[in-house]
């Protein structure tokens, strides 16, 4: 709760509807409607808060219930609006009076539990290797389901240039070796140690991924440290408006990551955008010191240098995610 005992609906005040949001906005630009625009949602939020609007009225629960959560619109808005605990401060509302669907609980206590996940993510990853969704994949709601697991499947690049890349689920090649005459980009006796955040699942699907930022951090001068007893984030359970299972999550990985290292990694924009607002769920029980070490991976190599490898005979694409 915020000190002002307003639950988070303060963090909208500065905003004044300049619509300098409305071009960053997925859902916007893809429907036209103001409702479904950052500044749109704002005034729906304020008039709920004010009580002239109900959380059960169909409109509201559409309109808000549709934002991606991705705060895109934070970084362009002028006035420093902290749209996303808006979000959340309504969505904690709206599952309170509206509750939610047995879908949603269900997938919520899966990722409550770390057996749960860990044993449903396994299946999963048994599945994406027996290819036995993609005849399965389709528009519909559990084709779309295993489209999605599909689309999780590790790509290996061709040895050859111009040849397409080819779908595998055996563990990607190493990189080949840095030139010896480099030096490493941080060159100091005791080098910065990095905890990485595994999370649930980018653990479960993407631990390749995992994998490549541990060894590029460690070029780059960091010593990475595994840590124990780490969770899911919980940014799924506060985007469902789960405060509570939200915090108990938080708490846990505050705990497990507390003074065991300079820094921790994160590589998924999504768990990152929760993890560096932490002390919106737990507060005084998170440090500032705590939260201001969570970097995305990119700072880190930036801060870093970072230190040229090899080249390889591709072209690449960047897609930033709009959390980061």
């Amino acid at each position: 709760m915020a000190p002002n005992g307003r639950g988070g609906f303060e963090a909208l005040d500065n905003c004044v509807h300049c619509g300098f949001c409305l071009p960053a906005c997925p859902t916007y630009l893809a429907t036209g409607d103001e409702n479904d625009s950052p500044r749109g949602r704002i005034l729906l939020i304020r008039a709920v808060e004010r009580g002239e609007l109900a959380t059960t009225d169909p409109g509201v629960v559409e309109h808000l219930d549709a934002c991606l959560g991705c705060r895109g619109c934070e970084p362009v808005c002028p006035s420093g609006v902290e749209y996303g605990r808006g979000l959340a401060a309504i969505r904690t509302r709206l599952t309170a009076d509206n509750g939610m669907s047995w879908r949603a609980r269900l997938v919520l206590a899966l990722f409550a539990n770390r057996w749960a996940w860990t044993t449903a993510l396994a299946l999963s990853r048994w599945f994406r290797g027996s290819r036995l969704g993609q005849p399965l994949s389709s528009a519909g709601p559990v084709g779309f389901l295993f489209a999605m697991l599909e689309a999780t499947r590790p790509v290996r690049l061709a040895d050859r240039p111009g040849q397409a890349p080819r779908a595998t689920d055996s563990a990607p090649q190493p990189p080949p070796a840095l030139p010896p005459a480099r030096q490493p980009a941080i060159p100091q006796a005791a080098p910065p140690s990095v905890a990485l955040f595994r999370g649930c699942v980018m653990s479960g699907l993407f631990d390749h991924v995992h994998e490549a930022t541990r060894r590029t951090l460690e070029v780059n001068g960091y010593r990475v440290v595994e840590v124990e007893g780490q969770v899911c984030c919980g940014a799924l359970h506060d985007h469902a408006g789960d405060r509570e299972s939200a915090r108990r999550l938080a708490l846990t990985n505050v705990a497990a990551f507390r003074g065991r290292a300079d820094f921790i990694a994160v590589n998924s924009a999504g768990c990152g955008a929760l993890l560096k607002d932490l002390d919106h769920l737990v507060g005084a029980e998170a440090d500032p010191g705590f939260i201001s070490s969570i970097k995305d991976v990119s700072e880190l190599l930036a801060a870093a240098g970072p230190r040229a490898g090899a080249s390889l005979p591709t072209t690449v694409c960047y897609d930033a995610p709009c959390h980061l």
